[in-house]
C-alpha cells in the first residue's frame, strides 16, 4: 500500500508523456497540479473519503476471490458499467441501450440483415433480440423488406430516420468510450486488448456452435481445444 502513490504518479506520467513532445520535471509538476485541481478525485485521500462504506465492503469481498474469479468478475462488472453509462449518454435520442445501438449500427453497415443473423452476431438471447428488433421497427428506425432471393424471408434495413439517429448515437458513444477509458492510459488498455481478443475468439465459436451442450461436454470440449490456443 505504501507504494500506491508512487504507482499513481507513474500512471500520470504516462498520460503526460502522451500529450507532450518535450518532457521536463518542472512542466510535469505544473501539469500535475493543474490536473488534480480539475480532477480532485485523483487525490488518494480525497478519493477514499468519497467512497461509501458499501463500496469498500464490496471490493473487499471481490479481493477474497481467487485470481481467475476476480479476472472474470471484473470483466462482468466493467460490461455492466458501460451499459449503465451508454444508457445515460443516449438520453434524449430514440435508442436506449448498447444492444439497440449495435443492431442499428450493424444493419447500417451491412445494408440489410436477417433477424437471426443479427441476434447471433451480438450474442443476444433470442427473445431479447426479437424484442429489441421489434422496438427498432416500431420506432421507425428499421423496416422489414422482403428478400428478393428468398420470398419467405424478410430482411431488416435502416430507414432515413434510423440513419439520422445513428449519426447522433455515434457521437454519443464516442464520447462515452473516451470518458470510460479516460481513467487509464492508452498504453495500459492496449496491452490488455490482445488478452480479451483471444478470449473472445476462443469462446465465440463455442458459444455459437455448442451452446446446447451440458457442462460435462463443455468441459471435455474445452480440454480438447485449449492446447490450440496456448
Amino acid at each position: 500500500m505504501k507504494y500506491d502513490l508512487l504507482k499513481q504518479i507513474i500512471d500520470l506520467w504516462e498520460i503526460y508523456e502522451e500529450k507532450h513532445v518535450q518532457l521536463n520535471l518542472l512542466d510535469f509538476a505544473e501539469w500535475l497540479v493543474d490536473k488534480i485541481k480539475v480532477e480532485p478525485v485523483l487525490s488518494k485521500k480525497t478519493a477514499v473519503r468519497m467512497l461509501p462504506a458499501e463500496y469498500t465492503e464490496q471490493m473487499a469481498y471481490i479481493k477474497l476471490l481467487d485470481e481467475r474469479a476476480r479476472f472474470l468478475e471484473y470483466i462482468s462488472r466493467i460490461a455492466r458499467y458501460q451499459d449503465f453509462y451508454t444508457r445515460r449518454f443516449f438520453s434524449g435520442i430514440p435508442i436506449n441501450n448498447r444492444l439497440e445501438y449495435m443492431f442499428l449500427y450493424t444493419v447500417s453497415h451491412a445494408e440489410k440483415a436477417k433477424k437471426t443473423d443479427l441476434i447471433s452476431l451480438h450474442l443476444a438471447e433470442y427473445t431479447t433480440g426479437m424484442d429489441t428488433i421489434r422496438r427498432l421497427v416500431t420506432s421507425g428506425l428499421l423496416e422489414e423488406k422482403q428478400d428478393e432471393t428468398d420470398k419467405r424471408a424478410r430482411l431488416l434495413v435502416i430507414t432515413d430516420f434510423g440513419k439520422e439517429t445513428l449519426r447522433k448515437a455515434d457521437k454519443r458513444i464516442s464520447d462515452e468510450r473516451n470518458m470510460f477509458l479516460a481513467c487509464i492510459s492508452v498504453n495500459k488498455w492496449k496491452k490488455a486488448l490482445p488478452v480479451l481478443e483471444a478470449l473472445n475468439d476462443f469462446h465465440n465459436n463455442i458459444y455459437l456452435n455448442h451452446n446446447e451442450k451440458p457442462y460435462p461436454e463443455l468441459l471435455n470440449l474445452m480440454d480438447s481445444l485449449k492446447h490450440l490456443y496456448k
